[in-house]
């Protein structure tokens, strides 16, 4: 055997030497040499032949653990989209009808001020939409009488009417007046009282 390896010549044990300890298990080159290797000799073992039985399984639970794991990770920030969306419409939905609210606005109102939110492109500030519809819409003039009298004269300065004069000197007998007068007829008290038509 020593006189074998005394026959092989010092250029070869060296290259044989090289390609064993650095060439073979280069991370860069090792797989091109064993390639190579194993196609001018098929029944050499290369590193794959040796190995991958071992860590094929291992290497596909892997991709599989990997594949699962992304799953997982687009679920959650799938969720958590979901999450932010429902409290961003929860929380302009809260500001939508705390302005109307404020504003007072009716129905009509409301859709300017939707409106008004989406030409400017401003949805954070439901209640500057809200003033500024209040701001360009007047308010609707009633007609007919108000819940009092168009001309309370309650000292009698506006016309002479000596019932006002028993409220400052007789306020009993004024009232048992008055209550008569609308017993006797209820429409006429309240349409003049009012100043609705009788």
């Amino acid at each position: 055997m020593a006189e074998a390896a005394a026959q092989i010549p010092e250029s070869h044990r060296r290259a044989f030497e090289a390609l064993e300890k650095r060439l073979w298990n280069d991370a860069k080159i090792g797989p091109e040499v064993q390639k190579i290797i194993k196609e001018m000799y098929p029944d050499a073992k290369t590193n794959a032949d040796v190995f991958d039985p071992v860590v094929a399984p291992l290497r596909e639970r892997l991709d599989a653990l990997a594949e699962e794991n992304k799953k997982l990770r687009e679920d959650r920030e799938a969720e958590k989209r979901a999450q932010q969306e429902a409290a961003q419409k929860q929380n302009l939905e809260s500001a939508l009808d705390a302005a109307r609210k404020a504003y007072q606005l009716t129905p009509e109102g409301f859709d300017m001020m939707v409106s008004r939110m989406k030409e400017t492109g401003n949805y954070g500030d439901a209640e500057a939409a809200a003033a500024w519809v209040a701001a360009k819409t007047q308010p609707k003039e009633v007609k007919g009488p108000s819940i009092g009298p168009a001309k309370l004269d309650v000292y009698g300065v506006g016309k002479k009417d000596d019932s006002w004069a028993k409220v400052h000197h007789d306020p009993g007998q004024y009232v048992e007046d008055q209550l008569r007068e609308f017993v006797a007829n209820p429409d006429k008290y309240v349409a003049d009282t009012f100043g609705a038509a009788a």
